[in-house]
Formats: C-alpha cells, structure tokens, sequence
C-alpha cells in the first residue's frame, strides 16, 4: 500500500475521489434540496470541490516537487486549466440528465471521468512540474568540462 501511495496518479486519484464525493453531496444540496437550476448548481459544487482539491494536491499530492512559484500562481494556474473540466462537466451533467435522461449522479460520474486525464495532465506536468535542483547542474556541468 505505501508503494502505491508513492505514485502521483494514485495520490491524485484519492484526492479526485475526495473531491468527487465533495461535489456530489453539494450538487445534490442544491440541486434536489435547494432547487437550484443544475448547470449553476453544478459549477458552484465543482467550485468548491475544485478548492479542496487544490488544497490536497499542494499539501499531499505534489508536495515532494521542487515548484518554484508562488502559492497565488499555483492556486491561479490550477484553477484557470480546470476551469475548462468544471465548465465543461457542467455542460455535460446537463446535457446527460436533460437530453439523455440520465441521473445526475451517473451524469456527474462519466463528467468526472472524462475530466479525470485532463485534470492530471495539467496538475502534474505543467503547475506543479517537478524541477531539479540546480545546483546538481552546475556540478555535474563543471564535471563534465
């Protein structure tokens, strides 16, 4: 178990799960109990769930990485490029309940799937790319020379 917890898409995974529960408990607050219209009850729930998940990933997920940005630029870059799974899993729990008919829940699970790589791609090789030290560089440069 503790090697599996040494793989990021693991740990990311995990806290998807997190924040997939987050947000299925609060689309269902607004949606069912509030009445709220369900695409704006949905990007509420991902907003939140999206939080959360940042929060996890930063503390636990990546935390290993040597970023060199500041908490404000990680939290904006992570939260521009998942903009685009939580607009887009907005428009397909829509789409999924009002065309196709389907729950919400079984809605919101094939959006979070579809979201899943995206989200990944984005989190691990761009916003919190692992970086080298430098100084390693500047040593095994002088050794080479």
């Amino acid at each position: 178990m503790r090697r599996l917890l040494k793989i990021d898409f693991v740990r990311f995974c995990i806290v998807g799960a997190l924040g997939f529960v987050i947000n299925f408990l609060l689309l269902s607050l607004l949606y069912k109990v509030l009445h709220s219209p369900l695409f704006i009850a949905q990007i509420l729930a991902a907003e939140v769930a999206l939080f959360s998940n940042f929060m996890f990933h930063h503390h636990w997920t990546y935390k290993a990485n040597q970023v060199r940005k500041t908490i404000t630029k990680l939290i904006v870059q992570f939260h521009a490029t998942s903009w685009v799974a939580v607009v887009g899993s907005a428009a397909m729990v829509s789409f999924g309940v009002h065309v196709l008919h389907l729950s919400y829940g079984v809605a919101l699970v094939l959006a979070s799937a579809t979201a899943l790589f995206w989200n990944f791609g984005w989190s691990k090789f761009v916003i919190w790319r692992r970086h080298s030290d430098p100084s390693k560089h500047d040593n095994e440069s002088e050794e080479v020379a």
